[in-house]
């Protein structure tokens, strides 16, 4: 009886591990790079409400399928020190600049587009709006995508 049991157990976990059909391969990419300070283009007026800095990245393998994948982004923080680390995107907590001595709070995000030549665009936003007397820092940034 107790043998029985054992072919039953047996059996069943067979069955349950064997039961899953459809099978999917994952693709993996990903891109590290480098957004130089003069690479950030402004997006509205100088200081005006609603401004704020981008950057365009381009040529990422995106298609309909990623609809069933994930896209992320992360932001490399201390990059090139012993203190470097990444984390994802959006990045809500403010990074804070000088600039002759005067303090600048912006954050940063993305969003990725598969209709417009497979674009990521990362947005930088001053927390005040004062984007005359401003540019974003060079960042470097890091983009996964498994489908």
């Amino acid at each position: 009886m107790k043998t029985l049991k054992h072919i039953a157990l047996l059996f069943i976990t067979l069955a349950t591990l064997t039961a899953c059909e459809d099978y999917y391969e994952e693709t993996l990419y990903s891109d590290d790079f480098e957004v130089r300070s003069n690479h950030w283009q402004l997006i509205g007026d100088p200081n005006e409400v609603g401004s704020y800095y981008e950057y365009v990245h381009t040529g990422v393998p995106l298609n309909t399928s990623y609809y069933e994948g994930v896209v992320t982004a992360y932001l490399y923080l201390d990059y090139g020190t012993k203190y470097e680390v990444q984390t994802p995107l959006p990045y809500t907590e403010y990074i804070v600049e000088k600039i002759n001595g005067k303090e600048f709070h912006y954050s940063i995000h993305y969003t990725y587009d598969v209709k417009a030549d497979n674009t990521i665009a990362f947005k930088a936003y001053v927390s005040d709006y004062y984007t005359g007397d401003f540019n974003p820092s060079t960042q470097y940034f890091r983009v996964a995508i498994i489908w």
